[in-house]
């Protein structure tokens, strides 16, 4: 179970999960605040989240939150 980077709502399912490289990424689409994000996994541990950016220039930003 994953929580919204932005709402902190817990997310129970991933909307898509794929290989890319050594990585197992797990896209969310948050139903609460319509915020998409992607989390990468290596090895079973968590290594980074990416969430949509509203106004860079920029598809994808790094996020620092995970509980």
């Amino acid at each position: 179970m994953t929580k919204c980077p932005n709402c902190k709502k817990e997310l129970t399912r991933p909307r898509k999960t794929w290989k890319w490289s050594q990585f197992t990424v797990q896209a969310y689409s948050c139903g609460n605040c319509a915020t998409h994000f992607r989390e990468y996994f290596k090895t079973g541990k968590h290594s980074f989240t990416l969430k949509r950016a509203k106004k860079s220039g920029r598809r994808f930003v790094k996020v620092h939150f995970r509980d």
